[in-house]
């Protein structure tokens, strides 16, 4: 992921050496040249196959670079010298003096930094991706700090005269504009007291469109309360982080955006996104690992560090719970973007020790709270989603466990729940509401491991005669006899009767044989389930 300003448009911001103050503890200068360094624009991985991304102002990360021969490595710091790289940031180890010397042989020179080991290079990332946001020319220095969102709404409102709001992807109103003389009308005014977009039909749909455009949007004025706007997305990549809404006096279908005021939306939405996304990234650390120790417990029994990590004693009665798009997958963006919502939702209402994602799902650790609770604390997370994303989303609840005993089990309960039919009714799941359906699922990973266990019964040719006499022996079973089997199959007794007569005979059952009677109803029911896709409670 790379958060860059045009090279052009940046004639000053953040270089290596500002960058080294502020992330002393992060990364190191191997060599930093004389000359005066270029701003940084962007991060980008290195990649043999597209040296064009060796850019003017990128900062090169080359995660591998062990991995490259000598004279490559001194031939990616010439390319990264000749086109005005920012540098080149390797982690771990001490590079050949060859390469070292390279960086100082070249024209302008390179600097060439060295990351730490304990640091991620999402994090690094990040931190460069803040302190860019933080340099941009469109933004007063002195208004940085603990009001930079209200300085990017600031700087917006100025070149468009109306009011300004800078808004997350849940539409919580983070900041706005505080220029002198602003047009202001009804519907921001609200929304500036109550921190909130109000929710309406039209308001979903306007920010659908701002989510899927690349660029400005323009809405006309709707009526007396609303005046036009000009809004655009905050986003890294396929990560929607919020939008930007500006009050347009003179906009309106007719009256296209200059370039002035099209280049100031920009402008904000790209600062904005650095700080945003620096925000979730960078300035909770523990969070990280947290989330990180998490993400080993889903896998592996926990560690003394682990739990160390996570703030919990062996002892300590722990819930997970996990979400998940429904339907088809969503991007990683969608998941990661699904994780931090979940957690903010959650928090507020539960004690959420940490949250993960994996396999397309989002894990949340919690403690002291009753199922009851925590259901409750789900479906209001669900019912606040359903507003800004456009997927349905379902929600699974595991037994309690010990912190001791570790999440492995849980996290297997949870994707077998996550595995079951989803109802739209019911987009909270516990293993007590589908209970027969977890059962039928595990039955049929237990046939399909050992083939041989299952009834010769579901293994013979599968026509139409076979599936009807495994449907009425089902139905036998289920409903207590010819009868039940009857009315819920809608047939006559008597074809029951029949049907279950030739099953009987062509398949060898006794079914006055309780072990055998067992082994066909189980191996009828996970093939029901496998098979159709129904549920079975």
């Amino acid at each position: 992921m790379s958060l860059s300003i045009s090279p052009s448009s940046s004639p000053q911001g953040s270089t290596v050496a500002a960058l080294l103050e502020d992330a002393a503890p992060l990364a190191t200068a191997l060599f930093l040249p004389d000359a005066e360094l270029p701003a940084i624009v962007g991060v980008e991985f290195y990649d043999d196959s597209a040296p064009e991304r060796v850019a003017e102002g990128v900062l090169v990360l080359v995660p591998s670079w062990r991995a490259l021969r000598q004279q490559a490595m001194r031939g990616l710091v010439e390319l990264a010298a000749k086109r005005g790289a920012a540098g080149v940031v390797i982690q771990g180890g001490e590079p050949p003096q060859q390469v070292i010397a390279a960086c100082a042989q070249t024209a302008r020179g390179v600097a060439l930094l060295r990351l730490d080991d304990h640091v991620s290079w999402r994090e690094f990332e990040a931190v460069v991706d803040l302190a860019i946001g933080e340099t941009s020319p469109s933004i007063t220095a002195s208004l940085l700090q603990s009001d930079y969102l209200f300085a990017i709404a600031d700087s917006i409102a100025e070149v468009f005269g109306g009011s300004v709001a800078v808004e997350n992807h849940a539409r919580t109103l983070l900041a706005y504009s505080t220029v002198e003389r602003q047009i202001i009308d009804e519907t921001r005014s609200v929304g500036i007291r109550t921190r909130q977009v109000p929710h309406a039909t039209r308001n979903h749909e306007q920010y659908r469109q701002v989510q899927f455009t690349d660029g400005p949007v323009q809405f006309p004025q709707f009526d007396a309360h609303e005046l036009p706007r000009a809004a655009i997305a905050v986003r890294a990549g396929s990560m929607q982080l919020g939008s930007i809404w500006a009050i347009d006096p003179d906009g309106g279908p007719e009256a296209p955006l200059s370039e002035e005021k099209r280049d100031a939306l920009e402008r904000g939405a790209q600062s904005a996104a650095a700080h945003l996304l620096a925000a979730w990234r960078v300035s909770d650390a523990e969070a990280r690992r947290r989330d990180a120790a998490l993400g080993r417990m889903l896998e592996i029994p926990p560690t003394s560090s682990d739990l160390v990590a996570l703030s919990l004693a062996p002892t300590t009665e722990v819930r997970l719970i996990s979400l998940q798009f429904v339907g088809e997958p969503a991007s990683p963006g969608d998941e990661r973007q699904l994780q931090a919502f979940a957690e903010h939702q959650l928090q507020a209402r539960v004690s959420v020790v940490a949250a993960a994602l994996t396999n397309g799902a989002c894990y949340v650790a919690v403690t002291g709270a009753t199922e009851s609770r925590i259901r409750d604390a789900l479906t209001a997370t669900i019912r606040a989603a359903a507003r800004s994303f456009t997927q349905a989303i379902r929600a699974a609840i595991a037994c309690p466990t010990t912190a001791g005993v570790g999440f492995v089990a849980a996290r297997e309960e949870l994707d077998a729940i996550l595995r079951t039919p989803h109802e739209r009714t019911q987009p909270v799941t516990s293993s007590d509401d589908v209970r027969a359906s977890l059962l039928a699922d595990h039955l049929g990973q237990l046939f399909a491991t050992y083939p041989y266990l299952q009834h010769p019964a579901v293994t013979m040719a599968d026509d139409r005669r076979q599936r009807e006499r495994r449907d009425t022996m089902l139905a036998w079973f289920e409903q207590g006899g010819p009868a039940g089997a009857a009315a819920h199959l809608h047939v006559h007794e008597n074809t029951v009767r029949y049907r279950v007569q030739q099953a009987l005979r062509d398949w060898g059952v006794q079914l006055d044989q309780p072990d055998e009677a067992l082994a066909l109803w189980t191996t009828l029911v996970a093939w029901r389930a496998r098979d159709r896709g129904t549920p079975t409670d």
